[in-house]
């Protein structure tokens, strides 16, 4: 009876291992992946701060096995008429064995992102699509002003008689103080008047349906794209500032489908009263030129390398609450040995530098990591997957 408790009990063992080992082996799986995108985005940052190429990897596949194998050996039994007194059935000699193995083992495939679809969407600017994507995510309109925006530029509306204003193009460029301090400003009266995005439908031409419907002789009827477009969103306006707006600028002011994806009914225009702004009072037309994934990264590098951090301001704004907090966090010592000090988020090491995103705080920065990796990913397509190697760790 013992030894059947025993065998039994070894066989939970067994079963308990090879059991918990996979939903462990899978979390661990997913922690691991986790920690390895943040330490790829990192990396490309402390590249871009000392002006280095970036580069990008992707996990294409992956796999874990594991094995439990139990052994127990039947210990020898003697029967017959020599059996001692003090048991008339058997003796048992206990030499057998008892034999576990628990194996696992892990691969994955990664592959370097270099064809040429994958960097013509890298290097390509964001479109509005992108941005209102990013905008309706809850992310802070602000966050994602600055990281997208690479600057814009200011028209004046021309009165009847009067001479035309050089339109002024203000740069999103820490480095330059005068020329940012204005680009901020900007910022602040787009927050304030509840710049934002909407979207609309249009006819996409590209698509086969259309031509397979003309070499078919039916009617030509083109299937509708998403498209977006920028607007001011009277909800997100401190209503002293909504009669800034010219009309038709409001969002819902034009139709959800239009003719064609450049039909977005016209210019915005915004009238600023602020008297210590030079051009108040005046009719504005205001253009924003967005960045590529790719200047994004070297924006943020150049702030992490210069050592003068960028915060976001603090609104108070109708549906938006936003607190003052640097656009991105990154520690850095330079001690040729060691590690990055404190509790860090994601930490690499790269050319005898720590550089560590800390655990408490910079909530901004994780947010850009998650941003920028859900960029790369919109970029990638089949073509981004090529043969790979696969690497194989056992234990």
């Amino acid at each position: 009876m013992r030894r059947v408790s025993v065998v039994a009990i070894a066989l939970g063992l067994s079963g308990c291992i090879s059991v918990g080992a996979i939903d462990r082996r899978a979390i661990t799986v997913n922690d691991q992946v986790g920690m390895s995108q943040n330490q790829f985005v990192l990396l490309n940052l402390a590249r871009a701060s000392r002006e280095e190429p970036v580069y990008f990897l992707a996990f294409d596949q992956l796999g874990a096995s594991g094995t439990t194998d139990f052994r127990v050996g039947i210990p020898q039994v003697v029967l017959g008429p020599s059996v001692p007194v003090f048991n008339d059935v058997a003796t048992v000699n206990p030499s057998g064995s008892t034999y576990l193995d628990n194996q696992t083992n892990s691969n994955f495939q990664m592959s370097l992102l270099n064809s040429r679809d994958f960097y013509s969407g890298l290097l390509a600017p964001l479109d509005l699509r992108d941005v209102n994507l990013l905008l309706h995510q809850g992310y802070s309109r602000e966050l994602i002003f600055y990281l997208v925006i690479a600057n814009m530029k200011v028209t004046v509306a021309p009165k009847d008689g009067s001479a035309a204003v050089p339109p002024r193009v203000i740069y999103n460029d820490p480095s330059d103080p005068d020329n940012f301090g204005q680009f901020q400003y900007f910022i602040k009266e787009a927050m304030e008047h509840g710049l934002t995005t909407e979207s609309f439908l249009s006819p996409d031409d590209t698509g086969s349906a259309t031509d397979d419907a003309a070499s078919a002789g039916k009617p030509h009827k083109p299937r509708l794209a998403d498209q977006a477009d920028l607007c001011y969103d009277k909800a997100l306006a401190i209503p002293n500032d909504a009669g800034d707006i010219a009309a038709g600028s409001f969002c819902g002011d034009k139709p959800d489908v239009r003719p064609s994806a450049e039909d977005t009914g016209g210019p915005l225009y915004v009238t600023l009263h602020d008297t210590n702004f030079t051009l108040h009072d005046q009719r504005l037309k205001i253009d924003v030129t967005t960045r590529s994934i790719y200047e994004i990264y070297y924006y943020l590098g150049r702030i992490i390398g210069s050592g003068r951090p960028v915060s976001l301001q603090a609104f108070n704004l109708p549906a938006e609450k936003i607190e003052a907090q640097p656009l991105v966090e990154v520690a850095i010592d330079r001690r040729i040995t060691g590690h990055p000090g404190g509790d860090c988020f994601s930490s690499v090491r790269y050319e005898n530098v720590n550089y560590c995103v800390p655990t408490e705080g910079a909530e901004n920065t994780k947010r850009i990591f998650g941003i920028l990796n859900a960029l790369i990913a919109l970029k990638q397509s089949t073509g981004d997957i090529p043969v790979t190697t696969t690497v194989h760790i056992a234990q």
